[in-house]
């Protein structure tokens, strides 16, 4: 936990840093946030921030930019989330009224809502309607410790994990052992899996979780479908001039990976979460930040996100993304029940 004081100045070289994408001067600080605070006083902050690896100085200014452990502190502790005025609240839902009743319809307007008021890219997925759903498992050994598991999924689709066993177990124990699950979890989806872990003996533990984690990256999957809005403005950052990391998102952009831009299971509704910068687990995606809500009916959920530089207007795009997934979910339910 950061003092008062040294809370203070991270905030005011965060804020600095993201409206001029500039390493920010003690001077500046002092200047134009804390001027009640002696620029020496805010240059002893700054040395112990950068000690504890809050913030950085490039190579090649005197300056300091946050650093991802600073940004997560800002979001969790110092953030002031930014809910869209009244007037822009009555006018985004007047554009929804305009458009038909369709979800395709619906997700395409809330991408370009989302883009043209935080400046990042949004990416917005329908509602799932039909999650994956187990239809039963197989475990093979390969080792004393290692097997196969093979999970067939509701519509025959298979999928195949190595599983790193708690316990030593022979294959007729293995086969009697997926039998058991097969009986008790077919017909399940993820959350209905991880809903029922608790209790289970280790070694079933371990092979149900495996297989709530492939039915979670087959929901991911699922995302391929969903608009995309805002690409442009992402592409004139200052940070995007190298084509490494421009080319890095365009990848996941295409489609067939869109689902891993969301590196978590689809968020509690009424939830927004935020991954910064190196927390994503897709080393191409580590310049970047992304912004994410839930919305939908029970069964049949979609994901609200904004996809940015770490040095995203984070108050802002908490707040769109809270309000447009609250919004999705009224229009549903007064069209489609819920």
């Amino acid at each position: 936990m950061l003092t008062e004081r040294r809370a203070a100045v991270l905030r005011s070289i965060v804020d600095e840093y993201i409206d001029s994408a500039q390493p920010v001067a003690s001077r500046t600080v002092a200047l134009k946030y804390l001027a009640h605070v002696s620029p020496a006083t805010i240059r002893n902050e700054m040395m112990r921030l950068e000690e504890e690896g809050y913030i950085s100085q490039p190579h090649t200014s005197a300056g300091r930019v946050p650093s991802d452990k600073g940004y997560r502190y800002y979001v969790e502790r110092l953030m002031r989330e930014e809910a869209p005025s009244r007037e822009m609240g009555l006018m985004v839902r007047h554009q929804f009224h305009q458009v038909e009743e369709r979800l395709e319809d619906w997700a395409r307007l809330a991408a370009v809502v989302l883009s043209a008021h935080v400046q990042a890219v949004a990416v917005v997925t329908a509602p799932r309607t039909r999650p994956a759903r187990l239809r039963w498992l197989e475990l093979v050994k390969l080792q004393e410790l290692l097997a196969l598991l093979v999970v067939v999924l509701q519509h025959a689709q298979v999928r195949q994990q190595l599983l790193a066993l708690p316990e030593a177990r022979e294959q007729d124990e293995l086969s009697a052992l997926a039998r058991s699950l097969s009986e008790r979890f077919a017909g399940l989806g993820a959350q209905e899996v991880r809903s029922r872990l608790e209790g289970l003996p280790e070694v079933e533990r371990s092979v149900m979780e495996a297989v709530a984690s492939i039915l979670e990256a087959e929901d991911r999957a699922s995302h391929e479908a969903a608009a995309v809005e805002g690409l442009r403005d992402v592409l004139h950052q200052p940070e995007f001039e190298e084509r490494e990391r421009v080319l890095g998102l365009l990848e996941f952009l295409e489609g067939s990976r869109l689902g891993r831009l969301l590196p978590f299971p689809t968020p509690q509704r009424g939830q927004v979460q935020v991954i910064i910068g190196s927390e994503h687990p897709e080393a191409s995606l580590r310049h970047y930040s992304v912004v994410a809500a839930a919305y939908g009916l029970p069964g049949a959920v979609g994901a609200v996100a904004l996809v940015g530089p770490t040095r995203l207007r984070y108050g802002r795009a908490v707040g769109m993304v809270r309000f447009v997934a609250s919004l999705l979910d009224e229009l549903i339910a007064a069209s489609f029940g819920g």
